[in-house]
């Protein structure tokens, strides 16, 4: 029985089968998603690391000179021989920082850069070892002459901070030196300088004897003062290099030496015997004082005519006294005025 009911139901289930296949009706493919494009992250690339502030103990001043004028300012370029400035290091250990005395340059400006870059050598600005790195922007110099209560037109310390473990061995010379200036400009900063030679030990690279107003600071690793404590020398004697003078690139042009403008005039010898010796006579005067009776060349005859005439005038001049306050001119105006011929023949006519 259960057969037979099982037969009755396949017409049942396939009819609707039979017509689902026929019919022309096909269905929809299936919709793929579009999903928005995705960006590929780009793999940074490879930048050099700066060197990393030295870490150090006992900082130190080492070397330093501070004396400068009003108006005496300068400025680096990183073109070779216009980019150093050096000194005599007089402790041994790790330069840590270096301070100008100085203000940031003009903002607006076709020759000064927003910033400059450099390092340090030993010896020679040019050859030497090179050494450790620094760098410094406008903005950096502003804001560090705020701390200090300043503003950007007046002067202060203006820090170097080294990068990088740059040694300092007593008595070798070493050479602050910068290498590029940012903008594509030729010049960066104002320093204050001193001239004269004020620091024996080192020079700026405009004249022999220029100095920037700076200080150099020296401090020591924790290795540096484990081979001090027993008692061994931070750096083999035989790289100790003192530079003589003359190898120092010498100034780039001839400078007015401007020192000279501030001694003394040479005192001049006194020559004023000499002078009045050697003076010429000078001749008569074309004036002539209306006191002096003029010198007139008569003939004796004319003299011994006259004789009587003379001192009749003469007596009947007027005494004139000494003490009296009126000058000569005044009692020669008074006189009458009479000719030369009334002098001489007046008497003979009358």
């Amino acid at each position: 029985m259960s057969f037979f009911k099982v037969i009755r139901l396949l017409p049942i289930v396939l009819i609707p089968l039979f017509y689902l296949a026929c019919s022309d009706e096909k269905p929809e493919p299936k919709q793929e998603t579009q999903l928005p494009p995705t960006v590929e992250k780009q793999k940074p690339t490879a930048q050099i690391p700066s060197a990393d502030k030295p870490v150090v103990y006992i900082e130190e001043l080492d070397q330093f000179q501070e004396y400068f004028k009003e108006q005496h300012e300068t400025s680096f370029s990183h073109v070779t021989k216009k980019n150093w400035t050096s000194y005599t290091a007089g402790k041994d250990g790790i330069l840590t920082k270096v301070l100008l005395f100085g203000k940031p340059n003009y903002t607006i400006s076709e020759h000064y850069g927003s910033s400059m870059s450099g390092f340090v050598r030993a010896d020679n600005p040019d050859s030497g070892p090179k050494y450790g790195e620094w760098s410094i922007t406008r903005e950096e110099i502003v804001n560090q002459l705020a701390l200090q209560g300043l503003t950007e037109i007046d002067r202060g310390w203006i820090t170097l901070q080294m990068r990088g473990e740059i040694p300092q061995q007593a008595g070798r010379m070493y050479f602050i030196v910068c290498d590029q200036i940012s903008d594509k400009r030729a010049w960066f900063g104002a320093f204050a300088f001193a001239e004269g030679n004020s620091y024996k030990n080192g020079r700026f690279w405009l004249h022999p004897e220029h100095d920037l107003v700076f200080r150099t600071y020296v401090g020591k690793t924790a290795d540096q003062l484990e081979r001090e404590q027993r008692g061994q020398p931070l750096f083999d004697s035989d790289t100790a290099s003192l530079v003589p003078s003359q190898d120092i690139p010498a100034a780039p042009k001839p400078m007015i030496e401007l020192t000279k403008n501030f001694d003394p005039s040479p005192s001049q010898p006194e020559t004023t015997s000499e002078v009045e010796q050697t003076e010429p006579v000078s001749e008569e005067s074309l004036y002539q004082p209306a006191t002096e009776a003029p010198k007139l060349e008569i003939p004796d005859e004319i003299i011994v005519e006259t004789e009587e005439f003379e001192t009749e005038e003469i007596l009947s001049t007027p005494e004139l006294d000494e003490n009296s306050p009126t000058s000569d001119e005044d009692n020669k105006s008074k006189l009458p005025q009479r000719s030369l011929f009334e002098r001489f023949f007046k008497n003979k006519t009358e």
